[in-house]
């Protein structure tokens, strides 16, 4: 085969390459492409695959990256409801859900993001219109409504931006919260104030507690004393009531009573070992010669 025919072949080949590259292409995964005619978007294509379309000038092919595209928003200032100023800045996530209009009304990610930038704007200003400061910075976790608030803009954000710019806004968040120079030493204040309030109720509830306490232990210490008074006034009387009865019997056999007080009178003398040297006519010692000398 001679140089010139393989050169032919070689440049049809070549030819046959660019024609096809004019009339194919591929729309890689995470790709979202819009076909135009004559500058009129015609279709957008989403899911990844080999097309055709006609030759440039007829026809053109925009490519855009669809994936999740990350976003935050500059630190400024908002008003909140009761009148407030607060610095908030948020983040967010996008990403292109309908090419066509995206690329009529947007056409780059820059220009997205200064979209989004001006959207999120104006519904931080609003939303936070609708809330306290006490709902943004308060010394109770429970007080603070960043769940809800970031809810309200993400739901009209979303709506928008979907209507308008054909892009989803995936989620949303406060990334950021400050407070101007002018009123941060006010707050400081105030929240040092309130915590000055909530410890002296604090230790007052704890003396009133420790007042409550103690009255109790009073109440029950008397009541204790004057259960046990009562027992000893009835043991007593119980007592008394049995020592009467032997007394009866005393009173009948005073010779049983008169030995049984010398046993105890020689109960009492004779402990610990004691050495008494006394005659045993002496009373109770009497009581040693046996019981024939027993009066």
């Amino acid at each position: 085969m001679s140089r010139q025919r393989l050169l032919f072949i070689g440049g049809l080949l070549v030819a046959a390459l660019l024609i096809m590259l004019q009339v194919v292409f591929i729309v890689r995964e995470g790709d979202a492409v819009v076909v135009t005619t004559f500058g009129r978007p015609v279709r957008s294509l989403t899911a990844a695959g080999l097309y055709g379309r006609w030759p440039w000038p007829i026809q053109r092919v925009y490519r855009f990256d669809r994936r999740i595209q990350s976003f935050e928003g500059p630190f400024e200032q908002a008003l909140t409801q009761d009148g407030k100023n607060v610095l908030v800045s948020l983040y967010s996530g996008w990403r292109i859900l309908d090419p066509i209009p995206f690329l009529e009304r947007v056409g780059t990610r820059e220009q997205a993001e200064r979209n989004l930038e001006g959207l999120l704007r104006n519904y931080t200003s609003a939303t936070l219109g609708r809330y306290a400061f006490a709902h943004l910075v308060n010394v109770n976790p429970d007080a603070i409504r960043f769940d809800a608030i970031e809810t309200e803009i993400l739901d009209a954000l979303e709506r928008e931006a979907r209507d308008r710019y054909g892009i989803e806004v995936m989620f949303l968040g406060i990334r950021r919260l400050g407070l101007p120079e002018a009123i941060t030493e006010r707050v400081f204040d105030r929240m040092r104030a309130e915590r000055s309030e909530l410890a002296e109720r604090y230790r007052s509830e704890g003396e009133s507690e420790a007042l409550r306490i103690r009255a109790e232990a009073d109440s029950e210490r008397e009541q204790a004393l004057a259960r046990a008074a009562a027992a000893a006034k009835r043991i007593r009387a119980e007592g008394e009531a049995e020592a009467a009865e032997f007394y009866g019997v005393f009173v009948e056999n005073a010779g049983l009573a008169i030995f049984l007080r010398k046993l105890d009178a020689l109960e009492q003398i004779m402990t610990n070992q004691t050495t008494v040297v006394l005659s045993s006519d002496a009373e109770p010692f009497d009581l040693l010669k046996g019981p024939g000398h027993i009066e």
